[in-house]
């Protein structure tokens, strides 16, 4: 290894230009005394590829009492809990189509062809002709919806949210770096509030004005995951993360959860018509959020006014940094290794299992409504209610496969590479399992259905802790920007899933819909293959990497030799321009 000082730096900076293209980093026998300050340390070799969740190198928390930091008053579980809120409201504004839609359109859209004064309808089986008035079908078939849109038109306006959502992923990532997760967050969901509330009226004047205020607001949405995945890589110990993240996380599952039921009475009892309330309220909620989060939301610990020395050097000393005074580093880093992260197996098994696992949740979450209301005949109160209880089972199985996965990896009863694969092929298999026999369910079957559907959704609330939580084991530096490019590439499945069902499902007939549901099934299965084959918990050799060209400040917490394990950097304390061995 070898470290070089820059000239043309302030006294109180120093700039250090790493390079190392050994297996292990060595810090050789050293003794420093600077007014910044001071350490004495012997030799250490700490290998490239070492774990982060340090239990092949005790970090500094052990000489913590962690009982001195409960979770329950901490500074990093309120944060859990907005950003838990922020996921409610996102996954609000986004699933609060699929529960209007039913109010909004027509039970039989115009174009089947009426014609002149009476639908006549042939029995095929008795060769009697029924003539109703069309004033009477109208009555009854068509009472409560505004549009006559085509099933083809219906998928195309609720997939039309993930066209936004895809735009963003990748950048997003980057954006959370440059600007830090706050900021764009902030952007994000007051886009996502201007967008909603404007989603009755646009829907009024055109299905392609709406479709493009839907994408408005996956523009908005789309920076969330790669932003709170960034912004725990520096509030969590790592072995709380499942944890924080699977708490953070939740609250989409519960947003889905909160938003059919009271979707459904919106749009029975609300204001303007019914259905336009729904967009109206999700919008308030979403601004309000949005200012609570420019008020308590902080992209790090060091940021925090509040936060209580005690627990903020445990969460940085558990993620390598040491305490001790402040001194501001200067580091030259490397650019993205874009060239290493697409050619890596490991990161496109994350992209095809996350990619096959969209098509299914996106699938229902966009279509479970319409399924309940054509093969189940549910009105819409009891739809939403009924199609509440799959993601209130999604959220408590989220929450406590976070829990099963940290126990199992600290008692060491699993390895982390059979919990990952577990984890993903319990939240793929089973749901796909249930799915297909849920095929089989007919308006006679509506409580089974349901109980199954419940089952089978909850199930994929171990995806999280699988497939999900594997962009920070394989590449802690590039979690943000991994995780954007995947959500990017498995946002496609949102835009096929509801068009392939509309196609699929022109009438809505039981066989029609067990068609969709098999395919839906069969997908899950593949990404399940794909994980269990090919991916990988180790961290690779580039992930290890800062992420921006050129130089960044850091400021680091220094009172002995300090390995900012995360992104393989040793810092030193050095005085300008005076040899450091």
């Amino acid at each position: 290894m070898t470290i070089t000082i820059e000239d043309n730096v302030d006294s109180s900076e120093s700039v250090v230009d790493l390079q190392n293209d050994e297996d292990f980093v060595t810090i050789p026998d050293t003794t420093m005394v600077s007014d910044k300050c001071s350490w004495q340390d012997s030799s250490t070799d700490i290998p490239h590829n070492s774990r982060i969740n340090m239990n092949d190198f005790p970090p500094l928390t052990e000489t913590f009492d962690t009982s001195k930091v409960p979770w329950w008053t901490s500074k990093r579980f309120s944060l859990a809990v907005l950003c838990f809120f922020g996921f409610l409201i996102g996954e609000a504004s986004k699933s609060n189509l699929s529960i209007a839609i039913v109010s909004m359109v027509r039970s039989i859209p115009k174009d089947l062809q009426l014609t002149n004064d009476h639908h006549n309808k042939q029995n095929s089986t008795s060769n009697i002709t029924i003539v109703i008035p069309e004033a009477d079908l109208t009555d009854t078939l068509f009472k409560g919806g505004e549009f006559d849109w085509s099933k083809e038109l219906q998928g195309l306006i609720l997939g039309s949210f993930f066209w936004g959502y895809l735009i963003l992923q990748v950048t997003a990532g980057w954006m959370s770096e440059r600007f830090g997760p706050k900021r764009v967050i902030a952007v994000g969901m007051f886009t996502t509030s201007a967008a909603t509330l404007l989603s009755a009226t646009t829907a009024r004047w055109s299905p392609y004005l709406f479709m493009g205020i839907r994408i408005i607001i996956g523009l908005g949405q789309c920076v969330l995951h790669p932003c709170i995945q960034s912004l725990w890589m520096k509030w969590s110990p790592p072995k709380e993360r499942s944890s924080l993240a699977g708490l953070s996380l939740a609250g989409g599952p519960i947003g889905a959860a909160v938003m059919f039921p009271i979707g459904g009475f919106l749009c029975e009892y609300g204001f303007d018509g019914g259905w336009p309330s729904v967009f109206y309220v999700i919008g308030g909620v979403c601004f309000l959020w949005t200012v609570v989060w420019c008020l308590q939301g902080y992209d790090c610990p060091s940021q925090h006014p509040s936060i209580s020395p005690i627990e903020r050097n445990y969460i940085e000393d558990s993620l390598g940094f040491s305490r001790g005074q402040e001194l501001k580093v200067k580091i030259r880093i490397n650019p993205t290794p874009w060239r290493s992260i697409v050619s890596s197996k490991p990161v496109w098994a994350i992209i095809v299992c996350h990619f096959c696992i969209n098509y299914g949740n996106y699938m229902i979450g966009t279509q479970l409504p319409t399924y309940m209301k054509e093969v189940l005949k549910f009105d819409i109160q009891t739809n939403g209610l009924y199609s509440m209880l799959p993601f209130l089972c999604l959220w408590f199985m989220m929450m406590i496969s976070g829990i099963i996965t940290d126990r199992l990896i600290i008692k060491d009863i699993l390895s982390l590479r059979y919990t990952r694969k577990m984890m993903t092929s319990l939240g793929t298999v089973v749901p796909g399992l249930f799915l297909i026999g849920t095929s089989y369910m007919s308006q006679e079957q509506q409580l089974p259905a349901v109980v199954m559907l419940t089952i089978g959704v909850g199930f994929c609330g171990c995806q999280i802790s699988g497939y999900y939580m594997n962009t920070a084991d394989i590449a802690p530096a590039f979690a943000g920007i991994l995780i954007g490019i995947s959500n990017t590439i498995a946002t496609v499945p949102g835009i096929i899933a509801p068009f392939v069902v509309g196609v699929m499902t022109p009438s809505g007939s039981e066989l029609e819909w067990q068609r969709s549901l098999y395919l839906a099934g069969g997908i899950y299965f593949i990404a399940a293959v794909v994980f269990i084959i090919f991916s990988d918990v180790d961290i690779q050799p580039w992930g290890l990497v800062s992420q921006e060209k050129g130089l960044k400040t850091l400021v680091c917490f220094i009172n002995k030799i300090e390995i900012l394990v995360s992104v393989c950097v040793v810092f030193l304390a050095i005085e300008h321009h005076r040899p450091i061995w």
